[in-house]
């Protein structure tokens, strides 16, 4: 077997180990057995590359246990009460002191930078889930996001170069940060486009009333028949922009129309031009 699979053999031993709520005598020195044959192979005691790589895979279960076994969330437990009298009694010499004390180490430092990460990941996430209903503060609060994933990038390479698939988690989070780029540029977009066509609107209706110099029935007719045409013009413009905006917000969606609604608008519109061609005939 290689230094995988025996470390794999002895951490699997611990967490089933601290999962046991009582443990019987010979339990106990199975334990101590285990742990004065792990004191003697000093390349599973000090390889902290592959210790790190088994907690970062544990799942969530079992790196609680992992982390009561090694008196992580109480000041004295199996793993310390074992090593402290085993020095008391000499049992133990100065090279397997000196393994046990390393493979400690990395495994409670590997269990920090875990907790550390999924922290970080946590806050990030959180972060990411109030942008969409924070606007007036979008700007701020993206830069936050950034710094705490430059931090996370930061401390992932000082604590382990070979973990790549952290890498891989922060550039799904830069992702989404820009995705919320994207949407809040396209929803600005579509209401600026909404603007211009409702002041390009009005400017038509001003110049036809511009070059109207008396009121009479005819040309009364004319803007009547007129505005009629531009009401379903700028109801179907709008209605594009909202059917735009809806694709913005999520992909492949269609805008519902409000079937009474748009009838009354085609209803208005054919009124008005009826309307303007009785005047333009009458005059």
């Amino acid at each position: 077997m290689n230094s995988k699979e025996i470390l794999t053999i002895f951490m699997s031993y611990f967490i089933t180990y601290a999962k046991e709520s009582t443990h019987e005598e010979n339990k106990v020195k199975e334990l101590n057995k285990n742990l004065v044959t792990l004191s003697d192979l000093k390349e599973i005691c000090k390889g902290y590359s592959d210790i790190s790589e088994f907690v970062y895979k544990l799942s969530d279960s079992d790196f609680q246990f992992l982390k009561i076994f090694f008196d992580l969330d109480k000041e004295e437990g199996y793993y310390t009460g074992f090593f402290e009298s085993s020095k008391l009694s000499g049992t133990l010499t100065s090279d397997q002191i000196d393994n046990l004390e390393h493979f400690e180490r990395h495994v409670k430092l590997s269990c920090h930078q875990r907790d550390y990460i999924v922290n970080n990941f946590m806050r990030v996430s959180k972060g990411v889930s109030h942008v969409d209903t924070e606007l007036k503060d979008f700007k701020g609060e993206i830069e936050d996001i950034e710094n705490n994933i430059r931090k996370v990038i930061n401390n992932v390479d000082k604590a382990s170069k070979g973990i790549e698939n952290i890498e891989t988690k922060v550039k799904k989070a830069e992702n989404k940060v820009n995705g919320i780029y994207s949407e809040f540029v396209g929803i600005l977009g579509v209401f600026t486009a909404l603007s211009f066509a409702l002041m390009g609107s009005v400017q038509v209706f001003g110049n036809i009333l511009k070059n109207i110099d008396t009121p009479t029935v005819g040309n009364i007719g004319y803007v009547l028949v007129v505005g009629g045409i531009y009401l379903l013009l700028i109801y179907l413009v709008i209605m594009t922009l909202f059917i735009g905006m809806k694709k913005v917000f999520k992909e492949g969606s269609e805008y519902q129309f409000n079937r009474a609604f748009t009838w009354r608008i085609i209803g208005t519109s054919a009124g008005l031009v009826l309307l303007g061609f009785i005047l333009v005939v009458i005059h």
